[in-house]
């Protein structure tokens, strides 16, 4: 066999092994190309996920910053809660975002409860239409709710004490004496509970009571640890004082009296005593 023969079989023998082999080949090529192709949908599956979930985290921060503030919209057109609301606007939005994140942070429930009852009562003190007593009421009702949720996850007689404060500024005097009645008896060695009892029973010209509790307070507070002692004193003064007054003017100057008693504690109370607050 001549060598140009050799050759040409040679060359067909490797043309035929090729085309057996091709059919294997476009296969492997095909299902790379399918992973690739399959890599990158996953891939645009992923990142399209990973945008909602972006997006959708967004709107709910959006949502919590919208939080609307009790008392922040239905202001009555008085100049001097319309400047209280928006003093305490801004605090009450930055606890209420700690509690879009944590429903259960004490801190924040606390710090909202003192926040209304400050706001709600300053805002009762310059109510004078119905509409703006209103007004007051609902920001010291969200006081008493903010007090409730934070009492039922930690007991504390503080807090009881000024959700009692809370009920008697919203109007409800009888309960908040209740209240500041059972604080006493579960707390009987508080000093705070038994001056705040003694000023409802004054502000409800119940002298004897009003003098027992304020003895009761000064006598618990020897050593001036909360600042009552003095305070509960200088109440006995003023009340022998009134008593003396009442007996020598007659029946004509009680009211009179006990109003002036009643504006003269509630600021000693959220003033210099901070009984109240």
């Amino acid at each position: 066999m001549s060598t140009g023969v050799k050759v040409v079989i040679g060359i067909f023998a490797v043309v035929m092994a090729l085309s057996m082999t091709l059919p294997s080949l476009s296969a492997i090529f095909a299902s790379s190309s399918s992973d690739q192709s399959a890599e990158e949908e996953s891939s645009d599956a992923e990142a399209t996920e990973t945008e909602t979930k972006t997006e959708e985290a967004s709107a709910d921060s959006e949502k919590k910053t919208e939080t609307k503030v009790v008392g922040e919209d239905n202001v009555p057109d008085n100049d001097t809660l319309k400047s209280l609301a928006e003093s305490n606007v801004s605090t009450a939005k930055k606890f209420l975002e700690r509690l879009d994140k944590d429903e259960n942070n004490l801190a924040a429930l606390l710090n909202l409860g003192q926040t209304y009852m400050n706001w709600g009562y300053s805002a009762n003190s310059s109510a004078s239409t119905d509409e703006e007593k209103a007004y007051a009421k609902s920001l010291l009702d969200t006081a008493i709710d903010y007090f409730d949720r934070y009492l039922k996850l930690n007991d504390s007689a503080t807090v009881k004490i000024d959700r009692a404060l809370s009920q008697y500024y919203a109007g409800d005097t009888d309960e908040a004496v209740k209240a500041l009645e059972k604080i006493c008896d579960e707390y009987p060695d508080n000093p705070l509970a038994w001056a705040q009892l003694a000023y409802l029973y004054e502000s409800q010209a119940n002298t004897d009571k009003a003098s027992e509790a304020y003895r009761k307070a000064a006598e618990l507070d020897a050593d001036e640890r909360y600042d009552v002692k003095n305070y509960a004193n200088q109440r006995l003064i003023s009340l022998n004082a009134k008593v003396d007054s009442v007996s020598d003017a007659g029946d004509a100057a009680i009211e009179t009296t006990d109003a002036d008693a009643q504006s003269e504690l509630l600021q000693k109370l959220n003033g210099d005593s901070q009984l109240g607050f």
